[in-house]
């Protein structure tokens, strides 16, 4: 066994702050001086300790920092992926809205008879009223079952989830009005 005791900058490094250092120096000599327990001191051999290493913590933290980031992508992510499109219904713009188009992804039927669907909507500048826009199917030009509400961005774009709980086979047609008004401007 050697007389060499650890160093005490290699066991906890040198950049703590100089109240927490001079704690631990005052501990550590206190514990050099009362050498090894009696029943260690005939067989245990002094282990020489390296400094503290702070890669484990970056290590960590990156990690951390990789599952944060996949936990938000997943949460505004495509959710349309795996599921089967069982139709697509295309709307164009109303000489209300002549430059502007849309389309309603409808996947299949769910166990429930819910319809989720998505619209997507390019060319429909946000309402001058500030109201939301709102998708309708209709029958026989009347407005029959509301599948939901949207606001365009600035570009006139939108991208929804949507749901219909809903016999789709009754209806003949759909419809996109202003909140409030039975004017098509987007049609099938």
């Amino acid at each position: 066994m050697t007389g060499r005791h650890p160093d005490f900058d290699e066991l906890v490094g040198t950049d703590l702050p100089p109240g927490e250092r001079e704690r631990l120096l005052r501990v550590h000599e206190l514990l050099v001086e009362s050498g090894p327990p009696p029943e260690f001191a005939m067989s245990t051999p002094v282990v020489e300790l390296r400094a503290r290493r702070r890669g484990g913590v970056l290590v960590a933290l990156a990690a951390a920092f990789v599952v944060a980031a996949f936990a938000i992508g997943f949460a505004v992510g495509d959710r349309s992926a795996g599921r089967e499109t069982d139709f697509v219904v295309a709307m164009k713009g109303t000489s209300a809205s002549p430059g502007a188009s849309a389309s309603v992804v409808v996947f299949e039927i769910d166990d429930a008879g819910n319809w989720p669907m998505e619209l997507k909507v390019e060319g429909l500048p946000p309402a001058s009223s500030g109201l939301a826009y709102e998708l309708w199917l209709t029958r026989d030009d009347e407005l029959t079952a509301l599948c939901g509400y949207f606001r365009t961005d600035a570009g006139g774009s939108a991208s929804v989830p949507m749901n219909a709980p809903y016999e789709l086979e009754a209806d003949d047609g759909w419809v996109v009005v202003e909140d409030g008004s039975e004017t098509p401007l987007l049609t099938t």
